[in-house]
């Protein structure tokens, strides 16, 4: 037995080589530096790859493994005459097993105060091109990448079991492996300036689509968070419809601090608040609207509590979203027929957004606010929970359909515009929903506006408070308009469209 090691990850190796020794005891093991010196350290006798090869490992170590005597020993084919004859005139010797990882890229670039030039180093060449050639001759040798299948492998091994089948499944995990690493590595280089369209998606058939006259899709990835992988704990078989308006209350739930309640309807968000006690933020979340409230989807960002479960099945939802139910709140909710619960856990992604169009897929990254670039304009300041209110009111308007205006007090959604060709009439609905409780609020906008006529309907609705983008030609009538009527006007230089 003459086996390859070079590891990156030395964890369990010298327990895995012992127990080889036991099952080969004339075991012949080649080395690389690093690997190599760890190994003699553990008493073992070791061949180093450079006395192997006959040439060093040269360009601080980026050439090692790469030689003919390497991948000549690990790519012929063992029944092959011809093979056979072309080794032995070389004088390469059989490679029975290679135990390789690799640099640890991904861990490399996730730390804080890494480099590129650590980067680039630690882009694995003469490990990945091991592995790729020991995975593909997997019928003649046995390669290895995961220290967790060392005991697995020595007990198969022990007791003569490793057939073709196994050693298929390891070269199968080999360039799973690889491909996720290269994967890595190129979003990287790229910069996160090109998109990567996804490549490991499987799919499932849905109740229905957008109408119970359409066939309807899941598309997803293999992941343990996200609405797409959700549990449904009770409920009827989820739709195209469904799946969408629960995501937007899950993501909108989630886009706060705890016990936040996220109401939903047709992917508006036309209700949400904040409370330390779950059931009143239920309850102000459903008083802000309602009438659209009513056949809703429900996100939660905490675990429902029992006082919330028995204030919601008081009302008629379609599904509650959340990233758990206690025993008793699930018990209660499983009371409302026909009541979708689905469990669903949260991780902050920078998964691709698609949207279909005839004949292809729009993609673009995730509407996420990473640096808040507020500008006071007016002459009036906002104070401290009018600040707050801002804030809230701004990072809520990615979830409400443009052209959207939101009324909002004391971490309260009061009412929405949402849809409308024109920004005023957004305003006018924004404060039909809320009535007299828009006096005091704050008003948020997704885009600028382009006249000043948003900003007269928001004083008549008793509005303090304007948070809006801003760079129309207009801005500056747009801020006088402002001034004369005492309200404070915050630019944020950043756009928030949600199509």
């Amino acid at each position: 037995m003459r086996i390859l090691v070079s590891l990156s990850d030395k964890t369990g190796i010298v327990d895995f080589i012992n127990k080889l020794i036991i099952r080969y005891p004339d075991i012949e093991i080649i080395s690389t530096s690093g690997t190599s010196k760890y190994l003699k350290e553990n008493n073992f006798n070791v061949t180093d790859i450079d006395k192997y090869t006959s040439f060093p490992e040269i360009l601080n170590g980026r050439v090692k493994t790469l030689h003919p005597k390497i991948f000549g020993g690990i790519l012929f084919k063992r029944d092959s005459s011809s093979h056979k004859e072309e080794i032995k005139k070389h004088s390469i010797k059989n490679i029975d097993m290679v135990i390789c990882n690799l640099y640890q890229f991904e861990k490399v670039i996730n730390t804080n105060d890494f480099k590129h030039d650590d980067a680039i180093e630690n882009i694995d060449i003469g490990g990945s091109s091991i592995l790729r050639a020991a995975a593909k001759n997997y019928s003649d040798l046995i390669v290895i990448m995961d220290p967790d299948d060392y005991d697995f492998i020595a007990d198969c091994l022990v007791k003569n079991k490793l057939d073709e089948t196994i050693r298929k499944k390891l070269a199968s995990k080999v360039f799973n492996f690889l491909s996720n690493y290269d994967k890595q590595i190129s979003k990287y280089l790229s910069s996160n300036n090109d998109l990567e369209f996804p490549q490991d998606l499987t799919y499932e058939n849905l109740r229905y689509g957008e109408n119970p006259h359409q066939l309807g899709i899941l598309l997803k990835k293999n992941l343990d968070y996200g609405i797409a992988n959700s549990r449904i704990l009770s409920g009827k078989k989820m739709s195209y419809n469904n799946y969408l308006d629960a995501d937007v209350a899950f993501l909108s739930s989630h886009s706060f601090e705890k016990n936040c309640v996220s109401i939903v309807k047709h992917s508006n968000v036309c209700g949400l608040s904040i409370d330390n006690n779950q059931a009143k933020a239920f309850k102000k979340a459903l008083e802000g609207d309602p009438i659209s409230s009513y056949g809703g989807i429900l996100g939660f960002n905490t675990e429902v509590n029992p006082e919330a479960a028995k204030q919601i099945i008081k009302n008629f939802f379609e599904i509650i979203v959340a990233p758990k139910f206690s025993k008793e709140s699930l018990e209660i909710l499983k009371t409302k027929k026909n009541l979708r619960i689905i469990e669903s856990k949260f991780k902050e992604s920078e998964d691709l957004f698609f949207r279909s169009i005839s004949g292809g897929l729009l993609a673009q990254s995730q509407n996420i606010i990473e640096d808040y670039n507020f500008k006071i304009v007016s002459e009036n300041k906002p104070d401290k929970q009018q600040l707050i209110d801002l804030k809230f009111a701004w990072d809520l308007s990615s979830f409400i359909k443009s052209n959207s205006i939101l009324l909002v007090k004391d971490k309260t959604l009061l009412g929405m515009g949402a849809g409308q060709p024109n920004r005023v009439m957004s305003v006018k609905i924004a404060g039909a929903v809320a009535g007299k409780k828009s006096n005091g609020s704050v008003l948020a906008s997704d885009a600028f506006f382009p006249f000043t006529d948003s900003v007269i309907k928001a004083d008549e609705l008793g509005v303090k408070c304007i948070i809006q983008p801003g760079g129309s030609i207009n801005d500056e009538d747009v801020i006088n308009e402002a001034n004369d009527r005492d309200i404070v006007m915050i630019f944020t230089n950043q756009r928030r469209f949600t199509h």
